[in-house]
């Protein structure tokens, strides 16, 4: 379940005390390998087939290159720019949000693959956002987030353990 807070990230983010920072984390088990997971992830073209939050991507899944995504929150549909900050297959995927509201609101996210030694995954989803604004993106905005991310995750799941792969895979 995604829960949204206040409080601190282990994650790299823009802090500053000045600003409060509003947290939405989502974790799930997934009846996949690491590499797997990982493939579907780094596969934005492929984020058509399953993903219902981001329903369109485009770009390549390397540190520095530039993600262009179509979002929905909520009723809204959206086109956001992302750059990729960190790759590492099957461990992790992390990029921010270059819209024209990050400097009011930054948002970066960070989602981890862990294997575990009963099988499968941990997929952790965390999006901490910050900034002076951060107060009226969480209010316009939380909500769908949160539904957002917990739709996609559980999309994920779904995809990959009814034997859906992307070409990467």
């Amino acid at each position: 379940e995604i829960m949204p807070s206040l409080v601190g990230s282990e994650m790299c983010i823009r802090d500053s005390p000045m600003f409060p920072k509003f947290h939405y984390t989502t974790e799930l088990h997934i009846n996949a390998d690491a590499e797997a997971v990982y493939a579907a992830i780094a596969d934005f073209n492929s984020y058509s087939q399953w993903n219902p939050w981001l329903i369109q991507a485009g770009g390549v899944c390397a540190e520095g290159e530039l993600v262009d995504v179509t979002v929905r929150l909520g009723r809204r549909v959206m086109s956001v720019q992302h750059k990729v900050l960190e790759a590492v297959p099957g461990r992790l995927l992390r990029w921010c949000d270059l819209g024209w509201f990050t400097k009011a609101a930054y948002g970066e996210r960070c989602r981890t693959i862990e294997p575990l030694a009963t099988g499968g995954v941990r997929y952790r989803n965390e999006l901490p956002v910050t900034g002076p604004l951060a107060w009226l993106a969480h209010l316009f905005t939380g909500r769908a987030l949160q539904q957002g991310m917990q739709a996609e995750n559980e999309a994920l799941k779904r995809f990959l353990e009814s034997g859906g792969s992307t070409p990467e895979a």
